[in-house]
């Protein structure tokens, strides 16, 4: 899933009209977890290593 299918699926999950904050919370999540991917892949990766 890439950031504009995420934000797509947010956006079904509303009912009325999307703000400004409801935005800025979808990125913010989407965000979060891109960070939370990164850091296992990073995790795993160092296991790998050792």
């Amino acid at each position: 899933m890439n950031e504009t299918e995420f934000l797509d699926y947010c956006k079904s999950q509303l009912t009325g009209p999307i703000k400004d904050e409801d935005i800025i919370t979808m990125l913010t999540a989407w965000g979060s977890i891109k960070y939370a991917q990164g850091y296992t892949n990073a995790q795993n990766e160092k296991e790998d290593i050792e």
